[in-house]
């Protein structure tokens, strides 16, 4: 009996009240990110800029030393067979240079298209398609 009458009773000591501090942070001043120049899409030198230049010149040079010798597509003309075949070379973009050089022949045939107003096939004469018509 003397065990459940020690249980019973419970000591309670009151906390013991200590004075609130209040402190200022010490401020500290962020770190300054510097930017880098010259990177990404910015400026007229970017590196998706001169990829592009530099995969039209490698159409100009394949239509000047390979152009008598490529199949002509009829409907696409020798810059569209350049950036067909570019594309398939690419291996769905995997192939950084053949991708470039398919991207840059379609722009020039669709240039091409849209100076003369037709797509030039394979003896240098319109196929039936003439646009605006």
């Amino acid at each position: 009996m003397a065990k459940s009458a020690r249980r019973s009773i419970v000591p309670f000591r009151a906390p013991t009240i200590r004075p609130i501090v209040i402190r200022q942070t010490k401020v500290q001043k962020s770190k300054k990110h510097h930017r880098r120049s010259g990177g990404g899409g910015r400026g007229l030198m970017s590196k998706n800029r001169m990829g592009l230049a530099i995969a039209a010149f490698g159409v100009a040079v394949i239509e000047k030393h390979m152009g008598a010798q490529l199949p002509k597509l009829p409907m696409i003309g020798t810059m569209g067979t350049i950036g067909v075949a570019a594309y398939f070379l690419s291996d769905n973009g995997r192939n950084k240079l053949a991708d470039e050089i398919c991207t840059s022949a379609l722009v020039i045939a669709a240039y091409q298209l849209g100076e003369s107003g037709a797509i030039i096939g394979e003896d240098g004469t319109m196929n039936g398609y003439v646009a605006g018509v």
